[in-house]
């Protein structure tokens, strides 16, 4: 099982690619990071007061934030936690997911969702009421992209005649498409069209309750519970030596991957969490 962090990438704090390389050298498996492309300075619901809301703000573009990951790394695995595909054209988007995965040597995750912020997806032009419409139509559109030499779609919300838009994937068919949501009808979603489910920070036991739901809903649909690749987030630092056990539960419930999402702060104090994660992972290592 993979283990890595996540993170805002911000203005102020530990720039991407530092950050990546810092995980990378302390044996952890992954670098994970959000997406807002903007914050309305009037919205109908306003920002909910938590510790991250302010540094949406001054954060970064996630691909590009990920791209000096990957210039700076070999081995890592780098995903977006999440992308809002509805504040994004999807032929560009399918390209910029494409050209990472290729530029990186297939180390990409894309960790998709619809959004949250009314206002936000409005400034693209996308209705709220239609938000899961368009997200679907979206990612269908890029796999056809990804998977096609030539490829076209004809939907209510993308529609484009023949087109060619290189590069491919390297990884085959595409990148892993993991969704970021946890209403049932979004559990669905993953079984119908996605190849894993990438949670909100639960906790464990609510994390297993709706993972036992996923799962029954693909074998009611026919789909292999197993062929659903799941990435657990996760935060908690003020404990963290109780997290070699939850890893323990992580990897027994079949989980590929935990990030443990950390503050945006500066080097000075982001890597000494990464040591301590290191350390945990060891001693995991060490009981085996």
């Amino acid at each position: 099982m993979e283990i890595g962090v996540s993170y805002v990438p911000t203005q102020t704090a530990i720039y991407p690619a530092q950050l990546a390389v810092a995980v990378e050298e302390r044996g952890l498996d992954a670098l994970f990071v959000p997406e807002h492309t903007h914050v309305p300075v009037n919205e109908s619901v306003p920002w909910p007061p938590q510790a991250f809301a302010e540094q949406y703000r001054i954060m970064f573009d996630n691909m590009i934030a990920l791209a000096t990951a990957a210039a700076a790394t070999r081995r890592i695995k780098l995903g977006t936690s999440i992308c809002l595909v509805t504040e994004h054209d999807p032929i560009v988007l399918a390209k910029q997911v494409a050209s990472l995965d290729v530029l990186s040597g297939g180390r990409f995750v894309f960790g998709v969702g619809a959004g949250g912020r009314i206002e936000e997806m409005a400034h693209h032009g996308v209705a709220w009421k239609n938000r899961w419409k368009v997200f679907a139509e979206r990612i269908e559109a890029m796999k056809r992209i990804w998977c096609n030499e030539v490829a076209e779609y004809h939907g209510e919300f993308v529609n484009f005649d023949p087109i060619r838009c290189p590069p491919r994937p390297l990884q085959k068919p595409h990148p892993p498409v993991l969704l970021g949501a946890m209403a049932p009808r979004s559990l669905d979603r993953v079984v119908e069209y996605c190849d894993g489910w990438l949670p909100q920070r639960v906790p464990i036991d609510v994390f297993k309750t709706i993972l036992n739901d996923l799962r029954r809903r693909a074998e009611a649909r026919g789909r292999d519970p197993k062929t659903i690749r799941i990435t657990a987030h996760r935060f908690v630092w003020d404990k963290i030596d109780p997290e070699a056990a939850a890893l323990d539960e992580y990897q027994r419930e079949g989980v590929e991957r935990v990030i443990y999402r950390i503050p945006s702060e500066s080097a000075e104090r982001t890597l000494p969490r990464l040591d301590e994660l290191a350390r945990v992972v060891e001693m995991r290592k060490e009981k085996r």
